[in-house]
C-alpha cells in the first residue's frame, strides 16, 4: 500500500473530522482511517501497520477518546498493490 497525503483545514470540529472514511494524523505522525463495521462498531485502522487500533460502539465515544487538538484531518491516496 502507497499512501501519499498533504494537510487539509487544521480547523478541530471533530464532529466532522471523525467521519467514516476520513484519514487522520496523530501528533507522533501514524496515519488512521475511520472506519464503519456495519454493527455499530467504529474503529480507527493505523495505515502505518495496518491494525485495528481501536474500537468504540459509537463514533461519539471514540472521539471522545481519541480525538486530540493536535490531530490533522489528511487528504489520502491509498493505492493497493
Amino acid at each position: 500500500m502507497k499512501i501519499n497525503y498533504k494537510n487539509k483545514n487544521n480547523k478541530h470540529n471533530f464532529e466532522e473530522m471523525y467521519q467514516v472514511g476520513n484519514v487522520i494524523q496523530w501528533i507522533n505522525g501514524n496515519i488512521y482511517l475511520v472506519v464503519d463495521h456495519g454493527e455499530l462498531d467504529y474503529s480507527l485502522v493505523d495505515l502505518t501497520n495496518n491494525k485495528v487500533y481501536a474500537t468504540y460502539d459509537t463514533l461519539e465515544n471514540l472521539i471522545s477518546d481519541l480525538a486530540s487538538e493536535s490531530d490533522v484531518l489528511v487528504n489520502a491516496e491509498i493505492n493497493v498493490f
